[in-house]
């Protein structure tokens, strides 16, 4: 096997993933004290929804992004949107009962929509691309949880369609796999640009937004920065509570020719999770990004050691797609990073509780994100509907 091409380290978690805007200038840090009707706390994709609806629902807000990095410049995930996040529609039922299961599973359907939907109405060219996802499956064991999934899947209205090796193949050429899964209901999107084109969106709408101004403290109405305090009406927490535990590891090659993809497939954009612990997405400049996932199947003990070694499994995170796809042998490796997992069984959650909003994805995506920045907007507005009452979402 061909030495994997020299490349950024990922030991550092500064380096960018393909689709990083590195090139654009921050902006401003807050000057001075300020006030408004609304100001966001953090400006990835959740703070960014957030204030998007908000003026949605109110173009004469007054809204302060406060972002202590830089606005769009920290979006490190794979660069797909998909409903496949969190619990599964059996899980949410144990949790919080089977109508709640079936309201949250449409939610997360609705929010891939709404993302697209977005992104065409706003002109935000986020090479976003419905494709679906192809779940993947090396062994026996694999393709038969798999079955399992689809028709428990059917019961909370997801649209999942199971595939022999046959069927599979319309989708991504693997040539060990024997089956697998095709929903839908997910999306290929740059995380990177369509960031940056909701802040454009913003900024013209009349939104402010200041960069590498860290918040020290939020109350109900401020938020205190070494720069200053913005004082507002209402104050939107969307930071993380915590870093997450441990990154996964996460490659792109060099964009592809034509006849590279002729023989891996993906003709629309699918995302592919494989069962031996792969994930696969093709960008809109015909790269292909790699990363680590939980692997499941018979296999899956030999896999996921070496995949979940810290931070130095770039190497390891290569050969293994050369293993699963050889037609990259000699494909150069332009980029490594780490990305944040969310924890198993992760949601979003956002909450009112005594006048103090907050909103977090949970580590689960573009669409989650969206979910988490549209329920904010209509719990401030005191907009009821099936967001405000979804079951992650706590009221005071």
């Amino acid at each position: 096997m061909s030495p994997l091409p020299r490349t950024r380290s990922i030991d550092s978690p500064d380096d960018p993933a393909p689709w990083a805007d590195a090139d654009a200038a921050p902006r401003a840090p807050l000057d001075g004290d300020t006030t408004a009707d609304v100001v966001v706390v953090g400006a990835g994709l959740t703070g960014l929804w957030s204030a998007y609806y908000l003026l949605e629902a109110d173009p004469s807000l007054d809204v302060v992004l406060v972002e202590s990095g830089v606005t769009g410049q920290d979006e490190r995930g794979l660069g797909g949107c998909s409903a496949r996040v969190g619990l599964d529609g059996d899980a949410l039922a144990r949790r919080w009962g089977a109508p709640a299961a079936v309201e949250a599973r449409a939610i997360l359907r609705d929010a891939v929509v709404e993302v697209g939907g977005v992104a065409a109405v706003e002109q935000v060219d986020c090479g976003f691309a419905f494709g679906g996802e192809v779940l993947v499956a090396a062994d026996d064991v694999a393709l038969a949880r798999l079955e399992r999934e689809a028709a428990a899947a059917v019961r909370w209205g997801d649209e999942t369609h199971v595939l022999d090796a046959t069927g599979l193949r319309a989708h991504v050429q693997i040539d060990d796999a024997l089956g697998g899964t095709w929903s839908p209901e997910a999306a290929r999107v740059d995380p990177g640009r369509l960031a940056r084109g909701l802040l454009d969106v913003l900024v013209a709408h009349g939104a402010r937004v200041v960069d590498r101004t860290p918040v020290a403290r939020v109350s109900a109405a401020a938020a205190v920065t070494a720069h200053g305090t913005v004082r507002a009406a209402t104050v939107i927490d969307t930071r993380p509570t915590a870093p997450p535990a441990r990154g996964g590891a996460t490659i792109a090659t060099a964009p592809l020719p034509a006849e590279v993809w002729a023989a891996i497939g993906l003709p629309r954009a699918e995302l592919v999770a494989h069962s031996d612990g792969l994930r696969l997405v093709r960008t809109a400049s015909d790269r292909l990004v790699a990363g680590r996932a939980r692997a499941t199947g018979r296999r899956a003990a030999r896999v996921l050691g070496a995949l979940l070694t810290p931070l130095g499994s770039s190497r390891t995170l290569h050969e293994a797609l050369v293993d699963l796809l050889p037609v990259l042998t000699d494909v150069p490796v332009t980029h490594a990073w780490l990305r944040p997992l969310a924890a198993p069984g992760s949601l979003p959650s956002i909450g009112l509780v005594d006048d103090r909003v907050w909103a977090r994805s949970g580590g689960t995506g573009p669409a989650a994100a969206n979910v988490a920045g549209r329920t904010v907007a209509e719990l401030v507005t005191g907009t009821p509907s099936a967001l405000t009452s979804a079951p992650w979402v706590q009221h005071g």
